[in-house]
């Protein structure tokens, strides 16, 4: 009883610590498609690219930590899109801030996982 307990108290803080912390990271993804935007219309420049480079790089340590590994590995791979020399590869890097846009939208895996266990 205790265990399950405790276990409750642990997910409702991790779920208020990433109610807490889902805003920056929303902010961080939308540096991304402003990037992509940019990049689009030929309006990209180094600023730019740098914000985009930054937001991956916390993008992909927070996801991680929270649980979203899926989430993690998507915004590395942006991160490493975004420091090929140029980034030629528009269409994936686009498919990829998408795919980590509708990753966000949820829960923390781990969050998710342990509601499985307690159904």
């Amino acid at each position: 009883m205790t265990r399950h307990r405790n276990e409750n108290k642990l997910r409702a803080a991790l779920e208020e610590i990433w109610r807490n912390t889902r805003p920056e990271a929303i902010s961080r993804l939308a540096a991304l498609e402003s990037f992509l935007e940019k990049l689009r219309s030929g309006r990209a420049d180094d600023e730019c690219l740098d914000a985009a480079r930054t937001a991956a790089h916390r993008l992909a340590g927070v996801l991680g930590m929270f649980g979203l590994e899926e989430g993690s590995s998507c915004a590395a791979k942006i991160e490493g899109l975004l420091w090929q020399e140029s980034v030629s590869d528009a269409v994936l890097l686009e498919d990829l801030v998408h795919q980590l846009r509708h990753l966000l939208e949820g829960k923390p895996a781990s969050m998710k996982t342990q509601e499985k266990r307690d159904l």
